[in-house]
């Protein structure tokens, strides 16, 4: 991915930004509470969020005590960041970051380095400004997520590809459910999606209305809402792995 295309994601992504926050953002809080509690995140912990999106996992590491920064590429999903948050924001793409070797006690990637023009290198300045832990979160690769089913029925495989990560200390399969009450709230969040967005320009948000409604049949609940059952894959590293990380 070059600059001006990691600038277009962003752009996708913030078409929708305070409808993704609102419905599909903290997906992800039971990794975000598993990573707090895994690293140690605590009063005084230094942490740096990679392509932080709406600043969500940012504000549960502030609340728990730590003095967070998050970056992301998206001019609005900063924006809302700085709004729901105190933590430190910056308008960045992934990929060589501004900060000092160590600047940081834990640096996150959830669902992230996939974003980046060169992912590993990515991984590796996260590493870099690390002094203690690394987790990198994603879509579990060998678990189906129901969310990827919809997707690849409406959109078709992305063709992204993640870092080359080495051996973990620890390795984490994480349960990550989605459920909305009725069918409006499913699309609207679908349709926040940078990745959808995308399709929408090319085949308009009705037609990839009518392609969603389709293929969220199968997970269409007895009163009318749906759910998803998603799984993640957490890996965590440490510093002192750095031999091996870097």
């Amino acid at each position: 991915m070059t600059d001006s295309q990691a600038v277009r994601e962003g752009e996708l992504w913030g078409r929708a930004a305070a409808q993704r926050a609102a419905l599909g953002a903290k997906m992800s809080m039971p990794a975000w509470k598993i990573a707090i509690e895994r690293t140690g995140i605590t009063v005084g912990t230094r942490v740096l969020d990679l392509a932080c999106g709406s600043g969500e996992f940012c504000a549960a590491a502030t609340e728990a005590g730590a003095e967070a920064t998050g970056i992301d590429i998206s001019p609005a999903m900063i924006a809302l960041a700085r709004r729901a948050s105190t933590a430190e924001f910056h308008e960045l793409a992934l990929g060589r970051l501004p900060w000092q070797d160590g600047t940081f006690d834990v640096v996150t990637a959830f669902n992230a380095l996939f974003f980046a023009q060169d992912p590993d290198e990515a991984f590796a300045e996260a590493v870099r400004v690390s002094r203690d832990h690394v987790v990198v979160c994603q879509w579990h690769p060998e678990i189906p997520s129901d969310l990827l089913v919809v997707g690849r029925a409406v959109r078709g495989t992305s063709g992204r590809r993640g870092a080359k990560l080495p051996e973990p200390q620890e390795e984490l399969t994480i349960d990550i459910p989605l459920v909305h009450p009725d069918e409006a709230t499913m699309l609207r969040s679908f349709l926040s999606v940078g990745s959808y967005q995308r399709i929408i320009e090319k085949e308009g948000e009705e037609e990839v209305a009518e392609k969603i409604r389709a293929a969220v049949e199968p997970f269409r609940t007895a009163d009318g809402g749906y759910r998803f059952s998603n799984k993640y894959l957490m890996s965590v590293f440490r510093k002192d792995q750095a031999a091996s990380i870097s």
